[in-house]
């Protein structure tokens, strides 16, 4: 984040510096006059001096404050006597009123606010920029469109606008060896458990897989492996998809089809006369992508190595 940026994202923090500086001066003027009063209590007074009898609802319209924060303020000018409650027409509805002893406190006060007017005034004369016409600009356009719908908005167009790193899909290497035995590992555990069958093709690849005369590709997007899969040779033309897994943070990207096509357009090119797969029938997505492919489900194999494959499937060219 650029140090330029700085003063923008804390433009709330430095509004409530100012609020403070003026505050602590006010209040100091405030009791070196001898007056019970704080400039929190400066909205509800200077209001109901202006018009008498105003609800809390009213109250917080006029102020633009909290409804929260207005009735505290209320509450605190009732324990001093300063403004009283009265019933409103509606019985549930409360009006704020002056008490004689707040409207006495109005007339000592006057002289003070026509004095930090004046000082408000030069401050504001004195700046290169009028901060009350900025604020009142900022806050409209707050109020028309908020914060966080503005945030969202911007995050979404981010995230729609977000350059995705390409999918690539490579031939086996060895620098991704330990991808190949953690993604099918991590599919196969989560379901089943790991066989020997697995653990001599994930272990030793190149001795189970390539020095057979299969191969393997990888799913690859910016330098992490998202998914894996095999093309097992077992001789005289036949062929076999193989230890085909993604990765759970990379699913719904269509790396499962990816691989799946490249194993098919292998072997076609290797001129292969049988093509089929094991799985078992709980993997419903994976036999979904397979039958889309143009694979059909076929008699289980009596001499399967696996012992939850209990489905198999070959494809077929249309």
């Amino acid at each position: 984040m650029q140090q330029d940026n700085f003063a923008d994202l804390v433009i709330g923090t430095r509004l409530k510096r100012v609020y403070e500086l003026l505050s602590i001066d006010l209040d100091r003027v405030y009791k070196e006059a001898g007056l019970n009063f704080t400039v929190r209590h400066f909205p509800v007074v200077y209001a109901l001096n202006n018009v008498d009898g105003l609800s809390i609802s009213e109250l917080q319209k006029i102020s633009v404050l909290t409804h929260s924060a207005i009735s505290q303020t209320v509450k605190q000018l009732v324990e001093r006597n300063i403004v009283m409650m009265s019933v409103g027409e509606d019985a549930r509805s409360r009006i704020v009123h002056l008490t004689k002893q707040g409207e006495s406190l109005v007339k000592k006060l006057f002289p003070i606010w026509e004095m930090v007017n004046i000082v408000i005034q030069e401050i504001r004369q004195e700046s290169a920029n009028d901060l009350l016409l900025a604020l009142n600009d900022f806050e409209e356009n707050l109020l028309e469109k908020g914060f966080y719908q503005r945030y969202s908005s911007h995050i979404s167009k981010a995230q729609k606008s977000e350059i995705i790193p390409e999918i690539s899909i490579i031939p086996f290497h060895v620098k991704y060896r330990k991808d190949w035995y953690e993604i099918n590992k991590e599919w196969v555990e989560n379901l089943f458990v790991l066989e020997e069958a697995d653990r001599e093709s994930l272990e030793n690849p190149e001795k189970y897989i390539l020095a057979q005369g299969g191969e393997i590709y990888f799913a690859v997007q910016a330098g992490n492996v998202l998914g894996a899969a095999a093309l097992k040779n077992h001789g005289q033309g036949e062929y076999e998809v193989s230890k085909m897994g993604v990765r759970p943070k990379a699913q719904r990207l269509g790396i499962g089809k990816q691989l799946l096509n490249l194993v098919i357009e292998r072997y076609h090119a290797r001129g292969g006369k049988k093509l089929y797969l094991e799985t078992n029938s709980k993997l419903t997505k994976a036999i979904s992508l397979y039958e889309k492919a143009g694979f059909v489900h076929v008699p289980s194999r009596e001499n399967t190595p696996y012992a939850r494959a209990d489905v198999c499937m070959e494809y077929q060219v249309s």
